[in-house]
């Protein structure tokens, strides 16, 4: 039968059977092939309202700020910390890079079916699975809105600031600084996404000689041509004091996929690149440079550890492994704060490439329908940019920054944040299974690029295993965790009780209320002055669902409105090629 019928055979009685398909006829394939996608989900936009700003040297530096921003500069000693040694270290920054270019293969497969949809996992989840009606649109968006954090880089910058201006470091001062910064961001993002974009690419381009500079001097140290006594040190006995700690073995795992996450913010901009101008840019481009960053990344590691004066001194550094790197190497204080400054302005940099990626699938959340006031979130005007998402986003990462206490609040921030995408991640490597099925049923095939079967069965047991082991206790008999001074799952369980209660929103939402009003959802198309298109969910009462369904295809426009705009005509044909039929719709 094989892996993907038995899979295929699992998920057939929840997501949907051959019979929800209708196939598209021949002479349409070649015309409908690239855009052709679910009638449930959100509409196609002819033309983005968004404009197009994303070539060849944005996408190069949306994935370098995107990867790059903090972690590399504050993960790699607690990772060091909770794996033991610097041999198994190294095994994990490698295991980490092979599974994020699997998942980048993953994407650039449905980039090449939605040319012209923005939001990544928002998208592309929402095509995978379009059954149950409203299920995994309405999970993912209620998670993204809570979720929608990246207060590390606002801490980050705040401590690297304090570090830089020789000023005691606390709590709050920090927090002072994130806010500002946070402040800087949103509304450069609100205003202006392209002087946002080319604010990233210039910070990205101080980044990249930055980068280089600290490579060079850990070339440099190597060869014993600084103060640094015995370099070589470190990579002697490189496996001794390694774990066997299941927990520690998945903090660190973690930490190692919260230092090379970022890469789905690229895609979360894919409807504003020009294919014409851009032919190879998801295909080739943006796995070689995530290649890139995988090199940089392992130098970097290897100057750092070179430069440390030990390991326990690695250990001991926290947070501030590059500045113990910098104070070893050149031991001025100059010198020091210049590297603080650098990476203060690497967390600015990836904090744009956030706010500028995720206002994006935030506004595809609010095209699905299934968030209050889809129009505001759709909708561009006046400044030509996703205001309503933008200011969730800054409003969702002020209170985060905000209110969690002092101490352990970074390694909780960053667990829960890692913990809480590995769930969409399992999805969205089943979802590239289904959506193949979806569109062998529609007569349709590739787009000339096809993820090898073995890697997606990879990727997705890689998360399903990261899952599992955030729940082994640590050894010795403690319940505190390796990174924080409180219970060793307490990231676990606040992320499952999230889900959990956006599963008990959906079906309160969606099958409770509809009974006890005596009515039934209905998708409902609209279309703004600027070219933004959506859609909103509706209640229609029960006995006027026959009226509705005769006047409404499964995409939700008025049927009397495609005879006057043949782009829509086209548009309803591919959307109404596998779309369930109204009958079967909750």
């Amino acid at each position: 039968m094989g892996a993907v019928g038995i899979l295929n055979s699992i998920l057939k009685p929840v997501f949907g059977s051959d019979e929800d398909s209708t196939l598209i006829h021949d002479d349409l394939k070649s015309d409908l092939n690239e855009d052709y996608q679910n009638g449930e989900g959100a509409p196609v936009e002819t033309t983005n309202p968004l404009g197009y700003n994303l070539d060849y040297v944005s996408a190069f530096y949306m994935v370098i700020q995107g990867i790059i921003g903090t972690g590399i500069f504050l993960t790699p000693a607690s990772i060091l910390n909770s794996i033991g040694s610097v041999g198994a270290s190294y095994v994990l920054w490698v295991a980490g890079f092979i599974i994020a270019i699997f998942e980048v293969l993953v994407y650039v497969e449905f980039a090449t079916y939605f040319k012209k949809r923005n939001g990544g996992d928002v998208a592309y989840l929402e095509q995978a699975f379009p059954k149950p009606n409203y299920l995994i649109p309405t999970a993912y968006a209620a998670v993204t809105v809570i979720l929608s954090f990246s207060v590390s880089s606002a801490v980050a910058f705040g401590t690297y600031v304090l570090a830089a201006s020789g000023t005691e470091s606390t709590t709050w001062k920090q927090r002072g600084i994130g806010v500002a910064i946070l402040s800087f961001a949103a509304l450069l993002t609100a205003v202006h996404p392209k002087a946002s974009l080319k604010l990233a690419n210039l910070l990205g381009f101080v980044k990249m000689v930055f980068l280089a500079f600290i490579i060079i001097t850990g070339f440099v140290v190597l060869g014993g041509g600084t103060k640094v006594q015995n370099p070589h040190a470190i990579f002697k006995d490189s496996w001794k004091g390694s774990t066997t700690d299941g927990n520690a073995i998945a903090n660190a795992i973690i930490k190692v996929s919260f230092s090379y996450g970022g890469t789905n913010y690229v895609f979360n901009l894919v409807g504003e690149s020009n294919p014409k101008k851009t032919k190879n840019l998801f295909r080739f481009f943006i796995p070689a440079v995530v290649t890139l960053v995988f090199f940089i990344y392992i130098l970097l590691i290897t100057t750092f550890y070179a430069g440390s004066g030990g390991i326990e001194q690695i250990k001991k550094s926290g947070v501030l492994i590059a500045s113990l790197f910098f104070t070893n190497v050149f031991g001025t204080r100059a010198a020091t704060q210049a590297l603080d400054v650098l990476v203060a302005l690497s967390a600015l940099g990836h904090l744009l490439a956030v706010f500028v990626g995720h206002s994006r699938a935030l506004r595809e959340c609010g095209r699905q329908g299934v968030l209050p006031w889809p129009r505001l979130w759709t909708t561009t005007k006046p400044l030509g940019t996703p205001l309503l998402p933008v200011l969730i986003t800054y409003i969702v990462n002020l209170i985060v920054l905000l209110a969690p206490p002092a101490g352990d609040a970074y390694n909780f921030i960053v667990d829960v944040g890692s913990y809480s995408n590995y769930f969409f991640k399992v999805l969205l490597f089943v979802g590239l299974i289904l959506l193949r099925r979806q569109r062998k049923q529609a007569g349709l095939g590739p787009q000339g690029w096809w993820v090898p079967l073995p890697i997606i069965i990879i990727g997705m047991l890689f998360y399903v295993f990261v899952i599992a082991m955030a729940w082994v206790p640590p050894k010795g008999g403690s319940l505190k965790g390796s990174d924080v001074s409180f219970f060793y799952a307490t990231y676990a369980i606040t992320t499952i009780g999230i889900y959990l209660a956006c599963f008990v929103y959906y079906f309160v939402w969606a099958k409770i209320l509809p009974k006890i009003g005596d009515y039934r959802h209905r998708t409902a198309f609209y279309d703004l002055p600027n070219g933004e298109r959506g859609h909103t969910v509706v209640k229609v009462k029960r006995d006027e669902i026959e009226k509705w369904d005769s006047e409404h295809d499964s995409t939700g426009r008025l049927i009397g409105l495609h005879n006057s705009d043949d782009s829509l005509e086209i548009e309803s044909v591919e959307n109404i090629s596998y779309a369930v039929s109204s009958e079967k719709k909750a």
